[in-house]
């Protein structure tokens, strides 16, 4: 059951731009969920989200009077980042649990005092990388971890997408953001490589730049070359800046068996099993014809952005009724986070950074070691663990849109 003592999580709705509207849509057809209200300073553009998704939902300029007003379980944040360390903090003055779009902050301090805040208050603070939950991502994820191809060797990123920021269907704040592709995109493919060959990033080398024809003010593309702690290697290249059109995505990653490769953003993923005599058999440089053929893998059925983001919001309602302990938490979300800085640093004084020197940077200390998924504890124990935690970090969208 939720605080307010409903089975249905009832959730306020803050930022009703890009983001927040597919958040509005989610929220208010989650059989769990009622959207409780929206506030934007924007009222007109919040009021279009309510009219289309939740009637009777009232509409809000101001946070706090929102809080004050309506009766609500938890609060979904679709803002821009600088914004978010203050909201949530007001959030969690109210004991409220929080589910935030990413970037948490901009800012490394920021980050680290709203975990503290969230252990100390005994809350929930959950981050927005819902790209975890497409089927292409469960998928991948499944073989690194089960072993179904051996052992996983490495993998090569691509991402090129001209994403012209002067178009009216896109916020503009990213647009003099000073690490704009790192921050707002390629963080969801670090946090992917991550979470789908479940492993740490050991090291790597960045480089970032801005082509000249950019529509952004600083460095659109980025090249990193990761290690992982298991010896997993990645290469990745990711550009807001293509000179085509037309979306060029393409994810290989090679295992002792085979190769998983998916050829489109949010689909399309077929595996190779690999035979190894063939290589010594027909020409040098194999086509199609003589290649081992591709294995379309089954997906469920996947509209992006939305049913992606429905699972995130599942994951976070269970949590808000204390059924289970979240997995895409602050916590989580801080080591990506520590990737970018690396890949920021990298780039700065050129060569290699490893993530121990940011976690000693930023005095990150480890959480203790719990295997339990909090399914059977009791609240005292959650917040104990909790708190815990927090006096360790204490010693130190896609597009969203608020205001616009």
């Amino acid at each position: 059951m939720c605080p307010t003592g409903s089975d249905s999580a009832r959730v306020l709705l803050v930022g009703a731009g890009v983001r927040g509207a597919k958040w509005a849509r989610v929220i208010a057809e989650a059989p769990d969920a009622t959207l409780a209200g929206i506030v934007d300073l924007d009222e007109a553009r919040a009021r279009r989200a309510r009219d289309e998704h939740a009637p009777d939902a009232p509409v809000e300029r101001d946070f706090a009077s929102a809080l004050a007003h309506v009766a609500v379980d938890a609060v979904v944040i679709a803002t821009p980042p600088d914004s978010h360390h203050s909201l949530v903090s007001q959030a969690f003055d109210q004991g409220l649990d929080v589910l935030c779009e990413k970037p948490l902050s901009d800012e490394m301090d920021e980050v680290l005092d709203l975990i503290a805040r969230a252990d100390n208050a005994g809350r929930h603070l959950v981050v927005g990388m819902n790209f975890r939950y497409l089927p292409t991502s469960q998928r991948i994820r499944h073989y690194a971890r089960s072993g179904g191809l051996g052992d996983l060797s490495y993998g090569h990123f691509t991402y090129h997408r001209q994403r012209d920021g002067n178009r009216h269907d896109l916020n503009d704040y990213v647009m003099t953001m000073a690490h704009p592709m790192l921050l707002e995109q390629s963080i969801h493919h670090f946090d992917l490589l991550r979470y789908c060959y479940d492993a740490e990033v050991e090291s790597l080398v960045c480089d970032t730049w801005r082509p000249s024809w950019s529509t952004y003010g600083n460095d659109c593309c980025v090249s990193v070359l990761f290690r992982f702690e298991n010896g997993v290697r990645a290469n990745y290249l990711g550009t807001w800046t293509a000179a085509w059109n037309r979306m060029d995505f393409r994810w290989r990653t090679e295992f002792e068996r085979g190769a998983l490769i998916q050829r489109e953003q949010f689909e399309d993923l077929v595996r190779i099993d690999f035979d190894r005599g063939l290589g010594l058999r027909g020409s040098n440089f194999k086509g199609d014809a003589e290649g081992e053929t591709p294995v379309p893998e089954p997906l469920a059925p996947c509209t992006a952005f939305i049913d992606d983001t429905r699972e995130l919001l599942a994951e976070f309602l269970r949590a808000v009724r204390g059924e289970a302990e979240p997995v895409t938490t602050a916590r989580d979300h801080l080591k990506t986070l520590l990737v970018v800085q690396a890949c920021i640093e990298s780039e700065q004084r050129g060569g290699w950074v490893a993530l121990r020197e940011m976690e000693e940077r930023f005095r990150v200390s480890a959480p203790p070691v719990n295997t339990n998924t909090g399914e059977g504890r009791s609240d005292a124990d959650a917040g104990s663990a909790r708190r815990q935690i927090a006096e360790n970090v204490g010693r130190s969208d896609e597009e969203t849109g608020f205001p616009s």
